[in-house]
């Protein structure tokens, strides 16, 4: 079945080590996620994002549809990325990398890319078509919103999402 990529690519007025303490808070997610989802975090919020750890969540992809995610870090490297790689959860596949490029004293870029595949096959593709393409637009656009004004980050900067299928 066909594989999607996901790349948001946003300019921030933090630091490094603001963002890197930003995105390893995993009591952000729940400040960054759409109301509607219903996220909730079951892990331990005070958890340390570190290679090998498993985050569990709940959460409503599609109205009236609950259930777990679970995640593992999969990759991690102090102060410049790491991996979340779904276990279970609504999606037959899900690699979400999260990146901090630029300099360490400076202003820096938070990258997401995600590699995802949709379940249910043609069916999973024209869910895609339909809403899960439209959906994820929405919620990274939200965490766009959220980060800027967690962060009193300026809203003119530079932001970048793209979605496409991938092609063999």
């Amino acid at each position: 079945m066909p594989w999607f990529h996901l790349r948001v690519s946003h300019q921030t007025l933090l630091s490094r080590e603001e963002a890197w303490e930003f995105l390893g808070t995993i009591s952000n997610l729940e400040q960054m996620t759409p109301k509607h989802m219903r996220f909730k975090l079951l892990s331990d919020p005070l958890k340390k994002i570190e290679m090998g750890s498993v985050l569990a969540y709940s959460i409503r992809p599609l109205p009236l549809v609950k259930m777990i995610w679970v995640s593992e870090i999969s990759a991690y490297e102090p102060m410049k990325r790491f991996c979340d790689t779904q276990l279970s959860g609504p999606y037959a596949s899900w690699i979400h990398e999260h990146r901090i490029e630029g300099e360490d004293d400076g202003p820096c870029t938070l990258i997401d890319e995600v590699f995802f595949e949709l379940p249910f096959g043609v069916l999973g593709t024209l869910a895609f078509t339909l809403y899960v393409k439209s959906a994820l637009l929405k919620a990274f656009s939200y965490r766009r919103e959220r980060l800027n004004e967690l962060t009193n980050n300026d809203v003119t900067l530079e932001y970048q999402l793209t979605l496409k299928r991938i092609k063999a």
